[in-house]
């Protein structure tokens, strides 16, 4: 009896292991309750806009809502008001960019995606326009081999750039 109950334990605790592990690889990025967007803004940083910060470029911290996107390297550039930032992506699975949803970039025309610029070190790099610091951007990245647009949101931190960087100029 006592052989019985261990062989059957084993075999729940195997079955139970393996589809935790499988249930990782396969699973997408759950809608918010409500079916709204994810939030992953901090709560106590307010928008930042280009406006309001020095022309310049600033190392700066991107977060991501999926693992399965991350930026290991991200540039800002802040000129004339107008703020982009140059993404470096810890892989190459992406082929391209879409400011917005899967859904949007579905039914916009090519050109208003951001295609990856290979890197010295072979990294996939993307220029995007970058409409506030501090708040939740959607983007949809395409990918290579599964053939579809994943959604992701996406957080430019403002935390790294130099208080005097900042100023108190409000958005017009």
């Amino acid at each position: 009896m006592k052989k019985t109950i261990i062989i059957f334990l084993t075999i729940v605790l195997t079955a139970i292991s393996a589809c935790m592990a499988f249930a990782g690889c396969a699973a997408k990025t759950p809608p918010a309750p409500g079916g709204g967007p994810v939030q992953i803004a901090n709560e106590k940083a307010r928008p930042i806009y280009g406006n309001q910060i020095k022309d310049g470029t600033y190392a700066i911290e991107v977060s991501s809502s999926s693992s399965m996107f991350k930026i290991i390297d991200a540039q800002l550039t802040v000129d004339g008001g107008e703020m982009s930032a140059v993404l470096t992506l810890s892989g190459t699975g992406y082929e391209k960019l879409y400011l917005g949803t899967g859904e949007e970039a579905s039914a916009a025309a090519d050109d208003k995606c951001v295609y990856y610029v290979e890197d010295a070190e072979g990294n996939h790099t993307y220029k995007v326009p970058v409409a506030a610091l501090n708040q939740d951007t959607d983007c949809a990245a395409w990918s290579i081999r599964k053939k579809m647009w994943y959604d992701r949101v996406l957080v430019f931190q403002s935390a790294l750039i130099p208080e005097d960087a900042i100023t108190a100029k409000k958005r017009d």
